[in-house]
């Protein structure tokens, strides 16, 4: 599990641990059975992707109470000795059925499930609901801005801005599922097997004399994987000299640089002035990439405004999903010693027992019914014991989106995806 060597047991909420020790000194040890929903799409959402498992799998591998954990249990007056020696032997002993990573869904499916003894299953809840929610979350998001780029390349700038080390992980898994192109997140990149990729910053361009130096000396050393920042001082007079020096290091050396990235200002009409200006000088092969507060939302009005854009960098607002922190994603007991168990709170009701979903499609997917599991029948959920390849997860996702029907795959105001309930 990333970031997390010890033991990662205490990352739960103490009520999960208070009732365990009833659980355990009433010898309530059945077995139980808990599902992951998530109640309700965020706006202008119109599906959710899973993900997660990956560090789902680490988690439940890693999963128990060390000595030092125990002490501090200790500490606190609230369990007893022989609770805390159960503790001690308490492992992951849980089954888990899943929507594979990448899979398609939508509000009200159980996309998980996790079936074991009840002090274990409970214990389990805190940590894997952060696991999921905001794994689900940005790739998501993720796959959403790749739509919206219409295949321009993207690339994830979201590092310094995220909640955490571990968000800042999960944000570049994500973006490597959904087909964004990089990362400039180095430990995610290394991690993670993925291309690791970035500019420079404007502290560069100000300690040299003058923009044109710092353009020259970067292009210099980097030849043509060499992006040019443009926008420190003037951006149109930055784009002007990035597009000297290209010409410049072309005309002795050979060399095209890669391009230009404008951080701010007007990108349509910049991108528009840049190409022009990359026409005058000769040198059409320079790229256009920007970056600075982007979304799905910004990325899909400058494309239908015609900017004259190559690729992007998302921070921000895809690391931290802006329009979206937080899902409505719960982990329920849905079963316990057999008996099928409900809540019926007003806006929160579940329903009893073990489920299933089954898709079905024409062309595009039609609808989803979710009914009581039947042993043997087709079922969106899989058993889950180890994560799969990543290009295994790739590959899944862009075959799910592609039988999306558009209209629900819409960046703004998507209509509804059927979901029938037996």
């Amino acid at each position: 599990m990333w970031l997390i060597n010890n033991g990662p047991a205490l990352l739960t909420d103490l009520y999960e641990l208070t009732m365990a020790q009833v659980y355990f000194g009433k010898q309530m040890r059945g077995p139980a059975c808990f599902e992951v929903t998530v109640r309700r799409l965020p706006d202008n959402w119109g599906f959710f992707l899973m993900a997660g498992l990956s560090e789902l799998e680490s988690y439940l591998a890693r999963f128990h109470f060390t000595k030092a954990d125990l002490r501090y249990l200790r500490s606190t007056g609230i369990f007893s000795a022989d609770f805390l020696e159960h503790l001690s032997t308490v492992r992951a002993d849980v089954k888990v059925r899943s929507a594979p990573e990448g899979t398609v869904f939508f509000p009200h499916e159980p996309v998980l499930e996790v079936t074991g003894p009840l002090i274990c299953a409970q214990l389990l809840e805190s940590y894997i609901l952060n696991i999921l929610g905001f794994s689900i979350i940005e790739v998501t998001l993720a796959a959403r801005i790749a739509i919206a780029s219409r295949g321009l390349p993207v690339i994830d700038f979201g590092l310094r801005r995220c909640q955490g080390p571990v968000a800042s992980v999960r944000s570049a898994r994500a973006a490597q599922i959904a087909g964004l192109k990089a990362t400039s997140n180095v430990f995610a990149a290394s991690h993670l097997d993925f291309a690791p990729a970035g500019t420079m910053a404007h502290s560069f361009i100000q300690v040299h004399d003058c923009e044109e130096d710092a353009f020259r000396n970067f292009a210099e050393t980097y030849g043509e994987n060499s992006i040019l920042l443009v926008d420190t001082y003037d951006s149109a007079v930055g784009i002007k000299r990035a597009a000297k020096v290209a010409r410049q290091i072309f005309h002795d050396k050979g060399v095209r640089i890669r391009g230009i990235r404008i951080d701010s200002g007007d990108f349509v009409a910049l991108s528009k002035f840049a190409r022009d200006c990359f026409r005058e000088e000769n040198v059409p092969f320079l790229k256009i990439f920007v970056s600075g507060d982007l979304d799905e939302f910004k990325i899909h009005d400058l494309l239908e405004q015609g900017a004259q854009i190559d690729g992007f960098g998302v921070g921000t607002r895809f690391a931290v999903s802006r329009h979206a922190p937080a899902i409505e994603i719960v982990y329920k007991l849905v079963q316990y010693a057999d008996k099928g168990l409900s809540k019926s709170s007003p806006d929160k009701q579940t329903r009893p027992g073990r489920k299933m979903i089954t898709r079905f499609k024409d062309k595009y997917y039609t609808h989803d019914v979710v009914s009581p599991l039947v042993s043997g029948a087709d079922d969106l959920l899989q058993p889950f014991e180890s994560a799969e390849p990543i290009q295994t997860i790739q590959q899944r996702l862009l075959s799910e989106l592609s039988l999306l029907e558009d209209s629900v795959k819409a960046i703004k105001s998507p209509t509804k995806y059927p979901v029938e309930f037996a």
